[in-house]
C-alpha cells in the first residue's frame, strides 16, 4: 500500500488495483474503508473530502452506517431484557417469546447485515421469507421445535402453514424492539425504523350466545350438577368432586355472562374483590347492589358495575363453599376453587364437554366457542339493552374501538324498527 499525507483520512492504493481507497476513524463509529473507485489522485481528494465531511455529518446527526450488526444488537437487546427478569419475574415472559422469535427468524434472515443498511424494501422481503418459513422455506422438512426453559429440554409439533396475521404483528413487535435498541445507542434515528406493511385483517364477529342457547346452556350445566348419563340413559346421581366441580362450572358461566369478566379476571377473583356483598345478601334483591374489582388485563384493578342477575350467582358460591369446607369464605378465598379449596385454574375442559353435551360448541358460523364467548354475549346484551359503546368500554375494560370494531353489528330492537320504517 502507498499512504498519502496525514489528513483526518488516509488515502491509500491497494496492490491489485490502481484506484484509490480511504479509511478514517470517528469516535464511537470505529475505523471506515471506502473505495473511490478513480486512479485520479486529484479527483481522489476531492472525492475523500465529501465522503468524509458526510460521514462526519452523519455521526453526529446519529444516522452514520456503522459496522454494528443485526444479530449483535439483537443480543444486546436479548441481555438487557435477562437483566430486567432477574429483578422483576414479569419479563420472563416477553424475554423467552422475543429470544424465541429472534433466534429462529431474525438472525438468521438479517444476522450480520448492518443495522442501518436494513431497510424498508428489506423487511418487505424478510415478510414474504416468513410466510414461506415454514411451507416451502427452511423450517419445511422440520417437524418438532425445541427449546430450553429453566435449564429442561422440551419440544412442541411443527404446523407446516403460513403464520397469522396476528402472529406476524407480534413478531413484528419484537423486530421493531430491536431497532429500538439501535436507536437508544444512537446508531439511526427513530424515524428511520423501516415499518412493516402488514395488510389489516376482515374484523368477524366475535362468538356469542343467543338468550335460548344461554336458557339451554345454562339448564343442561344446572342439571349436571346432579346428574351424569346420557339423554338415553339411566341417570346416576355424581360423585361430591364432580359435582363441587360442576357447581362451580354453572357459576362461572353465571358471573362471566352477567359481567363480561375476561377468564383471567374470573380465576383471579377472590371474595375482597366482591364489594358490598355481605349486605346485599341481607337485602332485597330488587335493591341488593354489588361492585367488582377485577384483576387481570392490564397492571391496576379496576371497578365495574354487574348485571343486577349476577348477585344471585355469587349468593350461590358464597353457599356452596360454605357447605363444602364447613366455613364462610375469607376475603382472600378464591371465589371459583377446587374441591381441596385452591383457586380453580381453568375450567376449559369441562366448559367443552357442557358446550358438546348442548350442541352448542361452535356458532352458526362454524366459529368455536369458549370462555371468552360469555364477554361477548354480555357486550352484545348491554348494546341491544341500549348502553352507549363509551359507558360499555371503560365497564369492560377496553376501548371503545375495540367495541366498535366487534360489535358494531350489532342494532337495539327499537333502533332496527325504526331503520325498517312500516307500510
Amino acid at each position: 500500500m502507498n499512504a498519502i499525507d496525514k489528513r483526518p483520512y488516509e488515502l491509500f492504493q491497494r496492490k491489485d488495483s490502481p484506484n484509490w481507497w480511504m479509511r478514517f476513524s470517528i469516535i464511537g463509529h470505529g475505523q471506515k474503508r471506502i473505495g473511490l473507485k478513480t486512479p485520479d489522485f486529484e479527483l481522489a481528494r476531492a472525492l475523500a473530502e465529501r465522503e468524509y465531511q458526510r460521514a462526519v455529518w452523519s455521526a453526529e446527526a446519529g444516522v452514520l452506517q456503522g459496522k454494528t450488526s443485526f444479530s449483535k444488537l439483537a443480543q444486546q437487546y436479548l441481555d438487557r431484557l435477562d437483566r430486567l427478569r432477574a429483578t422483576d419475574p414479569k419479563h420472563d415472559t416477553k424475554y423467552f417469546h422475543d429470544k424465541g422469535i429472534i433466534d429462529r427468524y431474525l438472525v438468521p434472515y438479517f444476522g450480520k447485515k448492518t443495522i442501518t443498511s436494513i431497510t424498508h424494501a428489506k423487511v418487505q422481503e424478510y415478510l414474504k421469507w416468513r410466510r414461506q418459513y415454514w411451507t416451502t422455506g427452511p423450517g419445511k422438512d422440520e417437524y418438532a421445535i425445541k427449546y430450553e426453559r429453566d435449564g429442561k429440554q422440551f419440544s412442541r409439533p411443527v404446523q407446516h402453514i403460513e403464520p397469522a396475521l396476528s402472529t406476524l404483528r407480534r413478531e413484528a413487535v419484537t423486530l421493531r424492539n430491536v431497532f429500538k435498541q439501535a436507536v437508544t445507542l444512537g446508531y439511526i434515528k427513530a424515524a428511520d425504523i423501516p415499518a412493516p406493511e402488514l395488510a389489516t385483517a376482515p374484523r368477524n364477529k366475535r362468538p356469542s350466545f343467543t338468550d335460548a342457547e344461554m336458557a339451554t346452556l345454562l339448564t343442561e350445566a344446572m342439571s349436571r350438577i346432579a346428574f351424569v348419563g346420557k339423554p338415553d340413559e339411566p341417570q346416576r346421581m355424581v360423585d361430591a368432586k364432580t359435582r363441587f366441580e360442576r357447581l362451580m362450572l354453572w357459576g362461572f358461566i353465571q358471573v362471566a355472562v352477567h359481567t363480561g369478566m375476561r377468564p383471567t379476571e374470573l380465576h383471579n377473583l377472590s371474595w375482597a374483590n366482591v364489594e358490598g356483598l355481605d349486605v346485599a345478601r341481607k337485602t332485597a334483591i330488587k335493591e341488593a347492589r354489588i361492585r367488582i374489582v377485577a384483576y387481570g388485563k392490564g397492571k391496576s384493578p379496576q371497578r365495574l358495575v354487574p348485571n343486577v342477575e349476577a348477585l344471585g350467582a355469587f349468593v350461590a358460591l358464597w353457599d356452596a363453599f360454605k357447605t363444602q369446607f364447613g366455613r364462610a369464605p375469607e376475603p382472600t378465598d378464591a371465589v371459583f376453587t377446587n374441591i381441596d379449596g385452591g383457586r380453580a385454574q381453568s375450567y376449559k375442559k369441562s366448559l367443552n364437554n357442557l358446550l358438546e353435551a348442548t350442541g352448542l360448541k361452535t356458532n352458526a358460523f362454524g366459529r368455536p366457542r369458549s370462555a371468552y364467548s360469555f364477554r361477548h354475549t354480555y357486550a352484545t346484551n348491554q348494546l341491544r339493552k341500549g348502553t352507549d359503546i363509551y359507558t360499555l368500554a371503560i365497564n369492560m375494560r377496553t376501548s371503545v374501538k375495540m367495541i366498535e370494531m366487534y360489535y358494531s353489528d350489532v342494532v337495539p330492537d327499537d333502533v332496527a324498527q325504526r331503520l325498517e320504517g312500516g307500510f
